[in-house]
């Protein structure tokens, strides 16, 4: 069934981030499965959408027709709720991961309040495409969302050469992810401030701008650990220069308070690069090969296993070669939209359940 897919975004969502990459692809399989993709833009929706925007967004919500429905990131769908309390057409909601998550704490005034925003959204929603099935079962113990409205379509990954692992002195450790509280590189630098070992530099890749205070923060921690010629915050790098840095990477460091999926640490094991991660929500229940599993709250504990792979080559070696076996069994972008654009084209309008 053909339909008219009115996607909503913002111009200030990080092109590289996760989400974006996703949401990105995604129009892109609807395209390809028969969608007609129409776009709706606004210039900033961080932290907020502006009452201004808000109403120069009604006309645009207004025109949708029958044969068209809205298909955003469930974060939009918070914010637009007072132009969809009485759409005539259905709304499809990505949800990557909570925004009480993303908060941090949800029994606080600000958690409870996002609670009741997100379950208004979700409620408003006929379709939700979760990431994760961590993801999906969030959705239904959380907001007691019947499981027929989900579909989960976990992120697909491009065939990528393999990384030269061990060949580039000195020894390259990579992190990527918007500069963002729940990153927590202020973690990452503790542990990079208690590695032994000297034959190594740490490069972080990702968008600088939603959060400058923890970037002036973290800048200052990199002085003050002393961590100057080592640790360098690279902001937002174009895709041939993260696929450079990617050929020279020897490990893949994340310590995310919470992943919906874990994007750059499927990427890491697309090319062969060992992983040091914490458990992060979704990245637990599905990376395996080559990766190695590290404490939340044990700087000096996670600069253990670092030093250990980096003092030892051969072991290196050998989460190397892991690595690239499991992550040539990851789906490939193909296969995780494969369908979707059916399961959207039989969506109707109907009046979405209420959360409990």
């Amino acid at each position: 069934m053909t339909r008219d897919i009115h996607y909503f975004s913002s111009r200030d969502y990080a092109r590289r981030t996760g989400g974006f990459v996703y949401n990105s692809r995604l129009t892109e399989a609807l395209a390809r499965q028969g969608g007609r993709i129409l776009p709706i833009g606004i210039e900033t929706a961080f932290p907020t959408i502006g009452q201004e925007a808000l109403a120069a967004l009604a006309p645009n919500l207004s025109a949708i027709g029958g044969n068209g429905l809205l298909l955003t990131d469930h974060i939009h769908v918070c914010q637009l709720l007072p132009l969809l309390c009485h759409a005539a057409f259905p709304v499809v909601s990505i949800f990557h991961h909570s925004l009480v998550v993303e908060h941090g704490n949800p029994h606080d005034e600000e958690g409870l309040r996002l609670s009741r925003m997100e379950g208004e959204a979700l409620a408003a929603s006929q379709g939700i495409i979760a990431t994760s099935q961590e993801s999906r079962r969030y959705l239904e113990q959380h907001y007691s969302i019947d499981a027929k409205r989900i579909r989960v379509a976990v992120p697909g990954n491009e065939r990528a050469s393999r990384s030269a692992v061990g060949a580039t002195r000195p020894l390259q450790i990579l992190s990527i992810g918007a500069v963002i509280p729940r990153k927590r590189y202020d973690y990452i630098l503790e542990a990079a401030s208690r590695l032994r070992a000297t034959d190594w530099r740490w490069r972080i890749a990702g968008d600088p701008n939603r959060y400058p205070e923890l970037v002036a923060q973290l800048r200052r921690s990199i002085a003050d650990l002393g961590l100057g010629g080592r640790v360098e915050l690279l902001g937002e790098v174009s895709d041939s220069d993260l696929a450079s840095l990617w050929q020279t990477t020897s490990l893949f460091v994340a310590a995310s308070r919470y992943e919906g999926y874990g994007m750059a640490v499927a990427e890491a094991l697309s090319r062969g690069v060992p992983v040091v991660t914490t458990d992060s929500g979704a990245v637990a229940t599905w990376a395996s090969g080559g990766v190695i599993g590290a404490p939340a709250d044990d700087a000096p504990a996670t600069a253990a296993l670092i030093d250990a792979l980096l003092a030892d080559p051969e072991r290196l070696a050998t989460e190397a070669e892991r690595a690239w076996r499991f992550g040539q069994s990851l789906r490939t972008w193909e296969e995780t939209f494969e369908g979707m654009g059916e399961w959207i084209g039989g969506l109707q309008s109907t009046v979405a359940e209420a959360p409990r």
